[in-house]
């Protein structure tokens, strides 16, 4: 008997689609692959549910093309959670799995694991001399009675292709195909002493690893936050369980993956978005078929299948790239904390500088909070001084004062970091003759200078254009720039300390596959004793040779639109302060600004970020802002400059039919930057102290403004819990 299936399909519509299938309905299973045409394109599909086919409909559905899957290849869990994050968020189902499966399982490539030859010795005595690498190679699998992969042979003694040939026709060895897994490190390193806080954290949460409980890690930089990690992984490992880990940056995979290779006997899958497509799927399956025993990751890894899971850990929990800001505008953190709940395991959240949303959660005591509160190995903490940087110098905006402290630190033999969060050469390039400015065609927004690939780069939107020798307007030929990046501050230094390797680490240098950790590798080895970079420089990085740290050009933070600049101001300076000190050489900060005496530098300076965090959640809760109120906003962008508005117009009207007083509608406003990428855009701001007023108007309505004649004609979208409103 023939089935209707109901699918999910890659479309921004929001709704399922029902095709005909002549298996019956029991064959069907969620979460299996098929493939269907859908508005004359095929596609790759996930199976919903199925039902038998009613009597009159079979001519009008399209039949399934292809069945992909004989079997569910999702498993119900991330099936649960894939629907959860489509309704929370009010984003179409379908779009939703593209974002939560590897780029190769949702484009229906075969969900086999990969296999590669596993070598095993024979019983028979060699009848003849052996090679050298011959005679390396029956040596190396007498210690591996089980076999050993051929990935993990070339690891320990390069090319052995030819070899294992020639060995194998003397029947010495033999080979069977296995899946291919990921390398463990050959040799492990002694675990380190946990001092008696590290210790205290580490029992605390193993307490409670039978069921789900949120922990908030609030440890100071350089602590030993990654030990902690290590110790209660090493414990759900032998337990039998998996562990997910989750990291805000790609930067910090490798020396964040490599302390725990140095230290666990696992197989460690890394899934990020320098890691292959091939790849990717791999550790997916792999993780799925329990073979991964820890998965460490970026933002999406947080849909990674756990089928013993034990715990999930959220490092830099504070880091706003665990939310994505574009198609499906997630929160890494709170999928995860959904899935802890449903999979009964704890979590475990770690910041130096925790977020003012997961403090107000310990303070309403629905997340327990512990403290590290000494570096780890007796290190002490950096001492932390402003510099008044209108006496800096006009070209290069770096004062005399920390010049000479660069200097004396230089002259130790020791290495100096500093951090200004702008990257390029210059941020403005004008002519004095007529006033023009290089302004975006398609943003309202400057054009950035970059002189080493003679370009102007808009930083918003992408567009490239070549640096003009002459002013466009009136021709004038001395074009002058104003204000510093990365790349003018990495020229001047190279000019004011010849004798000292500067490297310069921002977007611009670290394009290249693997140049981050060739970057951290040099620094590592002393190569290069002046780091000037943005806000990659400031998180996670243990340089234990960097004594000083300069930062520049800091104001920004203190007058920005945005509701949340003061916060990530107080994060980024405690997190980039913190990369001072680390060994046994004590540290030193200057920090530059034009506000020496605002009460945010005193109180950050004098008593922490912890107390200047308290302060500002105060703020927030007494002007009923978020964390303690709950946002969501439309937004709309169309090339016409009134259609974005008209339309949110019409969204508002349409959100004021229902007579409720809970929701606070507020707008449509342009955005501050109004133009970005050629679109005019606009926003509509919802508001309620409770969530569920708030979901319930946009789920009673969203179809409603699908629908609209506008929505057609511009881009529109809903961002549940946003991070700014620029």
């Amino acid at each position: 008997m023939s089935s209707t299936v109901h699918i999910a399909v890659p479309s921004p519509l929001r709704q399922l689609f029902d095709y005909l299938s002549e298996k019956e309905h029991s064959f069907w299973q969620p979460g299996m692959r098929v493939k269907v045409n859908f508005a004359g394109r095929d596609c790759i599909g996930i199976v919903i549910s199925a039902s038998p086919a009613e009597t009159g409909t079979t001519r009008k559905l399209k039949k399934i093309e292809a069945i992909i899957d004989e079997t569910a290849l999702i498993p119900e869990e991330i099936m649960q959670t894939v629907l959860w994050v489509s309704r929370y968020y009010h984003h179409p189902l379908g779009e939703a799995f593209q974002t939560a499966l590897p780029k190769q399982i949702r484009n229906g490539i075969g969900a086999e694991l990969n296999l590669e030859p596993w070598w095993y010795k024979t019983d028979i005595s060699p009848e003849k001399k052996l090679g050298k690498k011959q005679q390396a190679c029956l040596s190396l699998l007498e210690d591996y009675p089980e076999g050993i992969s051929q990935s993990a042979l070339r690891a320990f003694l390069g090319n052995v292709s030819s070899t294992l040939k020639a060995l194998e026709q003397q029947q010495l060895i033999y080979q069977k195909q296995q899946v291919k897994l990921p390398l463990s490190r050959n040799e492990l390193t002694f675990p380190m002493t946990l001092n008696e806080e590290q210790q205290q954290v580490v029992d605390s949460v193993w307490q409670e690893r039978e069921q789900f409980k949120t922990f908030l890690l609030q440890g100071i930089t350089g602590s030993g936050k990654t030990e902690v990690y290590i110790e209660l992984t090493e414990r759900m490992l032998q337990a039998g369980k998996q562990v997910l880990i989750l990291i805000p940056e790609i930067g910090l995979t490798g020396q964040f993956v490599e302390r725990f290779q140095k230290r666990l006997d696992a197989r460690i899958v890394i899934l990020n978005s320098a890691v292959s497509d091939s790849e990717r799927k791999q550790g997916w399956l792999l993780a799925k078929a329990g073979l991964a025993d820890v998965i460490i990751g970026t933002r999406s890894a947080v849909f990674t299948p756990l089928p013993k899971p034990g715990l999930v850990i959220i490092d830099e929990e504070h880091d706003s790239s665990y939310k994505q800001q574009d198609g499906l505008r997630y929160h890494a953190r709170h999928v995860a904390l959904v899935r802890a709940q449903k999979m009964a395991i704890p979590v475990l959240m770690g910041s130096a500088t925790p977020s003012l949303d997961s403090l107000y959660q310990v303070q309403q005591n629905r997340f327990q909070l512990l403290q590290l509160s000494q570096r780890a190995g007796g290190a002490r903490l950096p001492s932390v001084h402003l510099v008044d940087s209108q006496a800096a110098h006009p070209d290069h905006g770096i004062s005399e004062q920390l010049l000479k402290r660069m200097q004396t630190h230089l002259k130790a033999g020791n290495q100096v970091i500093l951090f200004i969060n702008r990257r390029g050469y210059a941020p403005v390039l004008m002519c004095h003759e007529c006033g023009w400015q290089a302004k975006c065609r398609d943003c309202d927004a400057r054009m950035v200078v970059h002189r080493q690939r003679q370009i102007l780069f808009c930083h918003h939107c992408g567009l490239i254009q070549r640096l003009p020798e002459n002013c466009p307007d009136c021709e004038h030929k001395q074009l002058k720039s104003y204000g510093a990046g990365t790349e003018k501050i990495d020229e001047h230094l190279q000019q004011l300390f010849p004798d000292f390797p500067v490297i310069r680490v921002d977007r611009d240098t670290t394009q290249r596959v693997n140049a981050f950790n060739d970057i951290v590798s040099e620094v590592r080895q002393g190569q290069a004793r002046i780091l000037v970079g943005t806000q990659m420089l400031a998180k996670g990085h243990d340089f234990h040779d960097v004594t000083l740290v300069g930062v520049l050009d800091t104001d920004q933070g203190l007058y920005s639109a945005d509701f949340r600049a003061t916060e990530n101001l107080a994060q980024m300076i405690t997190q980039v302060t913190g990369r001072a000190g680390r060994g046994e050489k004590a540290g030193e900060v200057l920090i530059q600004t034009e506000q020496t005496q605002h009460p945010f530098w005193r109180s950050l300076i004098s008593e922490g970020y912890a107390s200047a965090a308290q302060r500002l959640l105060s703020e927030r809760i007494e002007m009923g802002m978020p964390p303690v109120s709950n946002w969501a906003v439309i937004r709309a962008e169309a090339k016409d400059r009134s259609l974005a508005m008209d339309f949110l117009h019409q969204v508002s009207e349409i959100l004021h039919h229902t007579e409720q007083q809970e929701v606070m509608i507020l707008g449509p406003v342009p955005t501050i930057m109004e133009k970005k990428g050629g679109r005019y855009r606009a926003q509509l701001l919802l508001t309620c102290e409770s969530r569920k007023p708030l979901h319930q108007l946009l789920d009673c309505y969203t179809d409603s403004i699908s629908r609209h004649k506008l929505a057609r004609k511009c881009r529109w979208s809903i961002d549940i819990d946003p991070m700014d409103l620029i």
